[in-house]
């Protein structure tokens, strides 16, 4: 599991990310609403794969190294971004074009709370995390997984 492929995926669902909110933040016709269903749908394959990489092989590898502190630091880690998943595919199930349409205060609201979430996990992995991962030579077991 290569960081410096998480840290190309983190740049472009950062600029995704960026372009649904302020979508969002706009919002006004229906050909908006398909618009913003369509970002989603088109962030949603990379943003899903990317997410269980890191929770289901790096992560885990983390909270298993010898290293006390690195462990802490992926538990951490997990503990406070771990659900991200689990609230992105709650977020696209739930708003179709029609419930955006319906409610696009709320909507404007959902989406800014899951960017700012993803951007605040994005910060944290590339600052902290994949460094830790990068110095105990962690990431190039799972590389080929990447």
């Amino acid at each position: 599991m290569d960081t410096g492929v998480f840290r190309q995926e983190h740049a472009v669902l950062l600029r995704s990310a960026s372009r649904l909110a302020g979508l969002a933040a706009t919002l006004q016709t229906r050909a908006d609403a398909v618009s913003v269903r369509e970002l989603i749908n088109g962030m949603n394959a990379l943003l899903v794969d990317h997410l269980s990489k890191e929770d289901n092989d790096l992560y885990p590898m983390m909270m298993a190294s010898d290293d006390w502190s690195l462990r802490n630091m992926a538990r951490e880690a997990f503990a406070d971004m771990g659900l991200l998943h689990g609230a992105w595919v709650a977020y696209r199930n739930q708003w179709t074009v029609d419930r955006i349409l319906s409610d696009a205060s709320t909507f404007g609201a959902a989406t800014s709370a899951l960017v700012e979430a993803l951007a605040t996990r994005i910060s944290m992995e590339n600052e902290m995390l994949y460094p830790a991962a990068d110095a105990a030579g962690l990431a190039a077991p799972i590389a080929g997984r990447a």
